[in-house]
């Protein structure tokens, strides 16, 4: 069975490995082990890269390079390591991405006329309370 995921432990776990991280030729990735040795730019160009691939991979799809049911599990990593460094670009800028899904999901909704809310932890029909 899984565990459930939260961004909390993808922030733990970010942290931890990050101190870790080896490049290309096998050093250590960042001179400082929270990763503060990039600038936000720097991260946001991560993540950029990332959405690239998946981008150039999605291209190959539609065009009948690869059928999607090959390419799905390439896609998959793709969008995790956005989601991956897109944490570490929210740590960098001390914003919680868990919570700030939340308070502009639920914008979202309210401003749509969506009775829905995440809250606590649940999805949330306000119209049965």
């Amino acid at each position: 069975k899984h565990m459930r995921f939260t961004f909390h432990m993808l922030r733990l776990a970010n942290q931890a490995r990050l101190p870790l991280f080896k490049n290309a030729r096998g050093e250590p990735a960042h001179s400082k082990p929270d990763g503060s040795d990039w600038s936000p730019a720097q991260w946001l160009q991560a993540v950029v890269g990332e959405i690239g691939e998946y981008a150039n991979l999605r291209k190959k799809v539609e065009r009948g390079d690869i059928p999607m049911e090959e390419a799905r599990p390439a896609l998959a990593d793709e969008l995790a390591d956005v989601v991956c460094y897109l944490d570490h670009l929210a740590a960098q800028l001390g914003i919680d991405l868990g919570d700030a899904i939340i308070k502009k999901w639920n914008a979202v909704s309210e401003r749509v006329g969506c009775s829905l809310r995440i809250l606590d932890g649940r999805l949330v029909d306000e119209r049965v309370q």
